[in-house]
C-alpha cells in the first residue's frame, strides 16, 4: 500500500514539474430528441410513436495539460467528459409498430424508457497557437451506456435491451481569445457510412481570480447525430440537440 502510495506521489509531482494545468467544468446540457430507430422490426419515430421528452440534463469534464515527454515525442494531453442522457415518455399507438421482435398495435398505450449516458476520452495535442487563437487535434473514444424498455401498458408487453457501445473518433477544436471574451467550435467524428458527430460551439467570459487560478462562465449549442446502417440489425437516424452552459475552474502548477 505504501509503494503505491509513492508511486501516485511521484508520478504526480513529475506532472508538476512539466507545468501542469487542470480545468474542470460542469453545467446543465438541454437534450432534445428528433430521428428514428429500427430494431429487429419497424422504423420507430423517437417522438410521434416512442413519445420521448425533451430534457435537461447535466455534464461534466476535466482537462489534464502538460509537457511531458517520452524522450523526444510529447504526450498528448488528456480530456475526459461524461454528458448524461436519459428521457421518458408516455402515449398511445397510432400504428403497429415492432421494436425488438415485439409487436405492439395501435390504440395500445406504451411507457418508453431510454439511457443514453456518454463517457469520452480524449488524447489531444496543440500543434498551432498564435496571439488570438489555438487549434488542437486528437483522438478519443466515446463509451455509450445504452438501455431502453417499451412497454405497452395496454396488454403488458414488453421489450427492453441494454448494450455497451465503444466509438472511436477524431477530434477537433479552436479557441478564440480578446481580452476577457472566449469563442470555440468542438466535434467529434466517426466516418463511414455508420458515422457519428459531436458538435459545439460557444463563447463567455473568463478572469483571472488569484495567481495561476482562473474562472471561467461558457453558453453554446450542442448537436449530435448517430446514422447507423443496419449494424447488428439496429439501424438509426437520432439527433439530440439544444442549448448548454457551463461554469469551472483552471489552475496552474
Amino acid at each position: 500500500m505504501k509503494f503505491k502510495t509513492l508511486l501516485l506521489t511521484s508520478t504526480f509531482l513529475s506532472f508538476l514539474s512539466f507545468g501542469l494545468n487542470i480545468e474542470v467544468g460542469v453545467g446543465p446540457q438541454q437534450e432534445q430528441f428528433r430521428g428514428w430507430i429500427q430494431y429487429k422490426g419497424t422504423s420507430v419515430d423517437l417522438k410521434n410513436d416512442l413519445h420521448l421528452q425533451d430534457k435537461t440534463r447535466g455534464f461534466g469534464y476535466l482537462i489534464l495539460r502538460h509537457k511531458a515527454k517520452l524522450g523526444f515525442i510529447p504526450l498528448p494531453d488528456l480530456r475526459f467528459e461524461f454528458l448524461k442522457i436519459d428521457t421518458s415518455g408516455t402515449g398511445t399507438l397510432s400504428k403497429d409498430i415492432t421494436v425488438g421482435g415485439i409487436t405492439f398495435t395501435v390504440s395500445d398505450r406504451i411507457s418508453t424508457k431510454v439511457r443514453f449516458d456518454q463517457y469520452d476520452v480524449t488524447f489531444f495535442y496543440t500543434p498551432l497557437k498564435v496571439s488570438l487563437a489555438k487549434f488542437r487535434w486528437g483522438l478519443g473514444v466515446k463509451t455509450i451506456d445504452f438501455y431502453y424498455k417499451v412497454r405497452s401498458l395496454t396488454t403488458g408487453k414488453e421489450s427492453s435491451k441494454s448494450a455497451t457501445l465503444p466509438l472511436p473518433y477524431l477530434y477537433g477544436r479552436t479557441d478564440f481569445y480578446f481580452l476577457f471574451l472566449r469563442a470555440f467550435g468542438e466535434i467529434r467524428v466517426l466516418p463511414g457510412s455508420s458515422y457519428f458527430y459531436d458538435a459545439k460551439a460557444g463563447g463567455g467570459v473568463s478572469f483571472s481570480i488569484a495567481p495561476r487560478l482562473e474562472l471561467f462562465a461558457h453558453a453554446g449549442y450542442r448537436y449530435q447525430r448517430y446514422r447507423v446502417k443496419d449494424i447488428s440489425d439496429i439501424s438509426s437516424d437520432i439527433k439530440i440537440k439544444g442549448l448548454f452552459g457551463q461554469v469551472g475552474l483552471s489552475l496552474s502548477f
